[in-house]
């Protein structure tokens, strides 16, 4: 039985945000389609020792619900106990259709189902939000304004005289946990002496925008931009705005309420109120009945989004320093805005656009 194609391919291991694989494949492989088997080699990762080169022959009678995005391949392998699901990852999207199209063609009904939705999703807010203009402002406010905080600290730095300059010889890491406290009040932290005690309420809005070490702005940019992109494109990009603010406004005011009631001094700095605020938006969304997202893919949002929640909740309470109250009040509040700023995302007749599945 001679070959039809052969290809290289790349394999992820689960927990990637790539195509993964049941094998435990990871790095280049290949590919062959035979008339009657697909074979599929690749490298096992072993603990402390070398990955073994392994081989898995497909009957191509089980495959089923095969397609690419750009250069990812998945398909799914119909077994006696369980269904699994193979993917990868090739050169360019030429390689992935001719793949896909020398696969079976043969699609499951509920796959056929949650594809049509998703197109019509897909279509949907295309049609209403074809880019996303706030969300691109507000990682480039909050990464600029951390960057205009360093060249700052540089210069409080370069200024220091006296007893100050003999701390931080003595005293290094105390020295530079007072500077930097220093410098975020002077930028607008959320304090409640200030913010309420002296009527500072501009805080409120300027601590959302604020960050402390470089890993705090690195992760709290990369779930804005996860979770931001879609709210924007189901919101649209005014009323993301304004889900954004509120959230965070919301987040704030939690925070230092908090503090206040604990009689506790805080200096609470970060997105992450607002951030909450969006996963709480887009949750109030997907629970309207008439917002126009398919049901397929309100259940894959809730399913990716409330285990993210839950997580990020979980760690702000194991480690310490977290402001949950923020998260805590920026979810709240969002979850209230989500409601007050929905739309629906029907499209209106004739307008060209998939109609609903469902």
């Amino acid at each position: 039985m001679g070959v039809s194609a052969r290809f290289d391919v790349r394999f992820y291991m689960a927990g990637s945000r790539w195509p993964t694989n049941p094998f435990r494949f990871r790095g280049p492989g290949t590919l062959e389609v035979q008339d009657d088997f697909v074979i599929v080699r690749g490298s096992r990762q072993r603990s402390f020792r070398l990955p073994q080169r392994c081989e898995e022959r497909l009957r191509m009678a089980d495959i089923v619900n095969a397609y690419d995005n750009g250069q990812d391949v998945w398909f799914d392998v119909l077994g006696v106990d369980e269904d699994v699901t193979v993917g990868f990852s090739v050169a360019d999207a030429a390689t992935a259709q001719r793949i896909v199209a020398l696969l079976p063609a043969r699609q499951t009904e509920r796959f056929r189902q949650e594809h049509e939705e998703n197109a019509v999703f897909h279509d949907r807010i295309d049609y209403w939000t074809p880019s996303t203009p706030v969300i691109w402002g507000l990682l480039a406010a909050n990464v600029g304004l951390f960057a205009l905080m360093w060249l700052a600290r540089r210069h409080y730095e370069a200024a220091l005289v006296g007893p100050m300059r003999r701390m931080f010889a003595l005293y290094p890491a105390a020295a530079d946990a007072s500077l930097q406290a220093s410098l975020l009040r002077d930028w607008g932290a959320n304090i409640g002496r200030l913010t309420l005690g002296q009527g500072e309420y501009w805080r409120l809005v300027s601590s959302m925008f604020l960050h402390g070490s470089i890993w705090h702005p690195g992760f709290n940019m990369l779930a804005l931009w996860q979770v931001g992109t879609l709210a924007e494109r189901i919101f649209g990009s005014t009323r993301f705005a304004g889900l954004y603010l509120l959230a965070g406004v919301s987040g704030s005011l939690s925070s230092v309420l908090w503090s206040v009631l604990r009689h506790a001094p805080v200096s609470s700095v970060g997105a992450s109120g607002a951030i909450f605020g969006i996963i709480g938006g887009l949750l109030a969304f997907l629970s309207r009945p008439h917002s126009g997202v398919p049901p397929t893919v309100v259940t894959e949002l809730r399913g990716s989004l409330l285990p993210f929640l839950l997580f990020s909740l979980w760690m702000g309470f194991v480690y310490p320093h977290t402001d949950n109250a923020a998260h805590i009040g920026g979810l709240i509040g969002g979850w209230l805005a989500g409601h007050l700023l929905a739309r629906s995302i029907h499209v209106p007749e004739g307008r060209g656009v998939v109609k609903p599945g469902g």
